[in-house]
């Protein structure tokens, strides 16, 4: 637009800020929490019925038991019998269950070897390397042929 001026003014802001509509805020503010915490009361009272608290009583003494002595040793003698038993661990009889000691006199005749696996280690081989132990064991007695080299 040609031939227009524009002129921007410049109007200051006042230098205070009016107190009226500051005071007003706060009046409602708080009267926003009063209003709030009446009827948050008022939802806990009908909400929440109150009981009168009991009376105070007497707790009756504490009784004390003597029989623990004899459940000690109840207890006591029964893991005994059962560290001094003969019996079969599992309903296959496969596993048996050694009195204490005797597994101990067990453990310390077999010496060095006391911590060896108690599994034999062809039980836990893979189930290929029966295959293979009965093809060697079943192989032809006979002159042993060179056999020739193809990995290399």
């Amino acid at each position: 637009m040609p031939g227009k001026k524009h002129l921007i003014e410049y109007v200051p802001e006042p230098p205070g800020v009016e107190l009226t509509f500051v005071g007003w805020s706060a009046i409602a503010a708080l009267l926003l929490l009063a209003i709030s915490i009446g009827g948050l009361l008022g939802i806990y009272r009908a909400a929440v019925p109150s009981v009168p608290s009991p009376s105070a009583k007497s707790f009756p003494q504490p009784q004390v038991d003597t029989r623990d002595r004899e459940e000690m040793h109840r207890l006591r003698d029964a893991q005994n019998k059962e560290l001094e038993t003969w019996k079969w661990s599992d309903s296959q009889h496969s596993l048996a269950q050694v009195p204490i000691e005797r597994a101990m006199q067990l453990l310390a005749g077999k010496g060095a070897h006391a911590y060896d696996p108690l599994v034999p280690q062809s039980a836990l081989a893979p189930p290929t390397a029966a295959a293979e132990r009965t093809t060697i064991q079943d192989a032809p007695a006979g002159p042993a042929s060179p056999q020739p080299e193809s990995d290399k």
